[in-house]
């Protein structure tokens, strides 16, 4: 699937949100990516077209199950890059991950499906 980075950025968030709430608005995601409700309505609209998320009338965003995949894979990737990061950088773990989410959305997404999927052990939640 091709995806810019923009849209990375997007459906990190999202899933990220949705890990600490069961639904996500698209106020949450403008607040987390410090974007206009505007641009979030704009990027909703090409990830329902990419098939990735589905949006209520009343703004909750949800990840379809390949937009669950995606963003699962994505923020693994994320994940692993950050503690690389933090232990090499000394960075705090916020920091690392958000700096990792700025390459990930950024690196060419053959390099994100060439290696195996890392256990995901992070709890909190980070949005990019």
């Amino acid at each position: 699937m091709d995806l810019t980075d923009t849209n990375v950025r997007y459906l990190l968030a999202i899933y990220h949100l949705s890990q600490a709430r069961l639904e996500v608005s698209s106020k949450d995601i403008a607040d987390a990516l410090d974007v206009s409700r505007a641009s979030v309505t704009s990027m909703m609209s090409i990830l329902t077209d990419k098939a990735l998320v589905t949006k209520q009338r009343y703004g909750k965003v949800h990840l379809t199950a390949a937009g669950s995949r995606w963003a699962s894979l994505l923020a693994g990737r994320t994940d692993e890059l950050a503690r690389t990061l933090q232990a090499r950088m000394n960075l705090s773990y916020e920091e690392a991950w958000k700096a990792a989410c700025a390459a990930v959305s950024t690196l060419p997404r053959h390099c994100l499906e060439a290696f195996p999927r890392p256990e995901r052990s992070r709890t909190e939640s980070i949005p990019c």
